[in-house]
């Protein structure tokens, strides 16, 4: 038996990986499993696992994981592997599971192996949960510890963590070994701030002008070695985001509208609406035509990268 399981939330892959081992009953401590990488390990080896018969159990499982070959990924596989994975698939039978594990949705449909694959092997996608999804998965993750969560305390939970359900996963088992009642503050205390929020901070400091603020998140960045032109970039980046938002409120779109064009999560776009409503179109165009000549200057060695952009909030 063939299946492939791929798709872009590594978590709920995990888990229906651990189903099927649980389903075929098959583990390292019955020695009838096997996994194997296809950047790593030959080819070969999968295939002479596959057609080795399972000692100890009528079952054996035999995981394929990353099988690039597969995939649009530039990466030339040799000619004599990609038999042998053509062998692996001609050795189907009752006996082993022939699990292909891909991370991702970039299987290249062109390509001959994966269109035997389409007609021969069960296909699981497993996409990513959607931002509503998110939320009352993370509710019901809480209420299975026993434990409850303040409608502010999810909000900034997913704002902080985006829609990484893995990661919500490990913080909501962290929050309720912490208490059985997750508050916004602990929540706040608890949960590490991603760079991109901390980056909207001195975005939104910079652009109210206010300085003192600025510079304060400016050194505690410093502090914890963020890089200057990375900075920069990413002050840019939440820059223009700030400016489409705006300019997409201007002409009608909804939030659900923006959301899917811009590639933005419900959680993160509340916060930009909330942010950006007292900063003018003009003044943000302007702050992004300075931000690109101080990208030029220092590209050109015209300006050290800590000083100009110090120099940029000093004069803005």
């Amino acid at each position: 038996m063939i299946i492939v399981i791929y798709g872009e939330e590594s978590f709920l892959m995990e888990q229906k990986l651990q189903a099927l081992k649980k389903e075929y009953n098959c583990n390292e401590e019955n020695m009838n499993l096997s996994v194997y990488r296809g950047d790593e390990d030959s080819i070969e080896i999968v295939y002479e696992d596959i057609i080795t018969p399972p000692f100890f159990s009528e079952k054996k499982m035999v995981i394929l994981k990353n099988p690039f070959f597969l995939t649009t990924k530039k990466i030339k596989k040799d000619n004599n592997e990609l038999v042998f994975f053509e062998k692996c698939l001609d050795n189907d039978n009752e006996e082993t599971l022939f699990v292909i594990y891909n991370v991702g949705k970039d299987f290249d449909e062109r390509k001959k192996l994966v269109k035997r694959l389409r007609k021969e092997a069960k296909f699981f996608e497993i996409d990513k949960v959607n931002h509503y999804k998110l939320s009352d998965s993370t509710r019901q993750a809480v209420k299975r510890r026993e434990a409850t969560i303040d409608d502010d305390a999810l909000e900034l939970l997913l704002s902080r963590l985006g829609d990484n359900l893995n990661n919500v996963v490990l913080e909501v088992e962290k929050l309720c070994l912490y208490c059985k009642h997750i508050t916004y503050d602990v929540v706040d205390k608890l949960v590490s701030k991603p760079l991109d929020e901390n980056v909207f901070a001195l975005t939104s400091a910079i652009l109210q002008k206010d300085r003192k603020k600025m510079f304060s998140i400016y050194h505690d960045l410093m502090i914890l070695n963020e890089e200057p032109i990375k900075l920069i970039v990413l002050i840019a980046g939440q820059m223009r985001l700030i400016y489409q938002v705006k300019l997409l409120d201007r002409k009608g779109y909804n939030d659900k509208e923006i959301g899917k064009f811009l590639g933005v999560n419900p959680y993160r776009l509340k916060y930009i609406r909330q942010e950006g409503k007292s900063f003018d179109l003009n003044e943000l165009l302007k702050c992004l035509d300075e931000l690109s000549k101080l990208d030029v200057q220092i590209k050109t060695g015209k300006i050290d990268k800590k000083m100009g952009l110090e120099l940029f909030m000093i004069r803005i």
